[in-house]
């Protein structure tokens, strides 16, 4: 008689490889049948994505930050402000052209 492992690793292989769509929804009838003993249930979740968040959990994960710059960084943003309505600046163009001839050289 074969081995309990033996007939196993048959089974699973039979169902992996198999393209029966009745044989494989008759046995999963069959094993999850109320009257059966061998029930199969959905494996446990290992992700917290997969139970639904509540309204305080969602709250605090979509909550904003609030971020505080150095004094420095706010004057470089002061500054930039400035320059841009002044029309100190350079476009994207002007800056690829210019990138342009400098890898020439």
């Amino acid at each position: 008689m074969e081995s309990f492992e033996s007939i196993q690793n048959k089974l699973i292989r039979a169902i992996t490889e198999s393209s029966d769509r009745e044989k494989i929804f008759s046995l999963w009838k069959f094993w999850n049948d109320e009257n059966s003993d061998f029930s199969v249930s959905e494996p446990a979740s290992f992700y917290n994505s997969e139970k639904p968040m509540t309204d305080e959990e969602v709250e605090e994960y979509f909550k904003e930050e609030k971020i505080i710059l150095p004094p420095e960084i706010m004057e470089i943003i002061k500054i930039s402000e400035q320059e841009i309505s002044q029309g100190k600046y350079h476009t994207n163009e002007e800056v690829e052209k210019y990138f342009d001839e400098w890898l020439k050289d």
